[in-house]
């Protein structure tokens, strides 16, 4: 009885493992030999320096970048020996079998090799940033011992915002690509019928994706004037970039079946009731709603709130929703099917 979904489960994980050990792409070649050349880079620099470094250097700064703790010449090595560390830790992980690591949805067997190519897509963009923070990081603390910065300089919070933005936006691409959708959404043709369940992508608009980019931007520019409250806004990048990972990555449709619509974009998961509906119309409207495009339909409810989507198709799906509910006005779309 059970033999079915065992044997699902064997081949999502077959699938899973010839994904993670398939031949490096160019592109993963390109981040290892980054990788490995900054570690060497940094050990370079501490070499060439370190006859001339004073006895004590600092070993520590506050959020303001200023040198608050100082220890003896030799430490640091251990920062190198901290890179060298999480080198050899992240080159490990990939060479893991992929049945040890955490997956963070069930993988399935057309799902499987999409999860494991954006997992090391991941791993290796992490090792490249945290080898640049490293080198970064080593330069900077030469640079204050010897006398010639004041402290780590406002671009070093550059590589902290990289390395968040990689680490969220990397889970949810393997978030995303573990919860596609099994089955594209289905018309039968112009004059055909509508399957009973009919799932309708969202579409992405590269504009407001462009938008999302200028918050982050506003405590760089007030770090780079030196002004001490950019730290609170570099710290709420954190969250912020969560909410708009999430929101632009996770597989985002909306669903109709024959009684409810089911809407499932970033955090907005609810269902509408087909009966309530009582207008349906297209619409530019550009307030926040879970609609990650601006090519919008307008859905408004018997209890006066409207909802804002943006399928990808929107003619077909404004025609669905003329057929399933009778009730309702429904502007536009590309007619009835019947």
């Amino acid at each position: 009885m059970d033999e079915q979904p065992t044997r699902g489960k064997d081949a999502a994980q077959d699938e899973l493992e010839r994904g993670w050990r398939e031949p490096m792409t160019v592109w993963e070649w390109v981040l290892e030999i980054l990788s490995a050349l900054l570690l060497l880079a940094t050990l370079v620099w501490i070499i060439a320096l370190w006859p001339n470094l004073p006895d004590r250097i600092p070993v520590h700064f506050n959020l303001r970048g200023e040198a608050d703790g100082f220890g003896a010449r030799a430490s640091i090595w251990g920062l190198w020996g901290i890179g060298v560390f999480l080198y050899a830790l992240v080159t490990a992980v990939t060479r893991l079998p992929a049945s040890l690591l955490n997956w963070p949805v069930e993988p399935r067997p057309e799902t499987a090799r999409a999860m494991a190519r954006a997992s090391r897509h991941l791993v290796r963009g992490m090792k490249f940033l945290l080898m640049a923070t490293l080198l970064h990081l080593t330069v900077g603390v030469t640079a204050v011992a010897l006398g010639r910065w004041a402290g780590l300089t406002p671009w070093f919070y550059l590589w902290i915002v990289a390395l968040l933005t990689v680490a969220i936006g990397g889970c949810a691409g393997v978030y995303r690509a573990g919860l596609r959708l099994p089955t594209a959404p289905a018309a039968r043709g112009p004059d055909g019928p509508w399957p009973e369940v009919v799932d309708f992508p969202a579409a992405r608009s590269t504009i407001l994706l462009a938008l999302t980019a200028i918050p982050p931007l506003i405590p760089f520019f007030m770090a780079l004037r030196g002004d001490a409250t950019a730290i609170v806004g570099l710290v709420a990048l954190g969250p912020y970039l969560l909410v708009v990972g999430f929101t632009f990555w996770r597989p985002s449709y909306y669903r109709v079946t024959p009684t409810h619509l089911q809407i499932r974009v970033g955090f907005a998961d609810f269902d509408i009731r087909l009966t309530r509906i009582r207008r349906v119309r297209p619409t530019w409207n550009p307030i926040a709603s879970p609609a990650p495009s601006l090519r919008r339909v307008a859905i408004e409810t018997d209890q006066g709130e409207t909802v804002l989507v943006s399928p990808l198709d929107r003619d077909g799906f404004i025609a669905l929703l003329r057929e399933r509910c009778p009730q309702a006005v429904v502007e536009g779309g590309c007619g009835s099917r019947r």
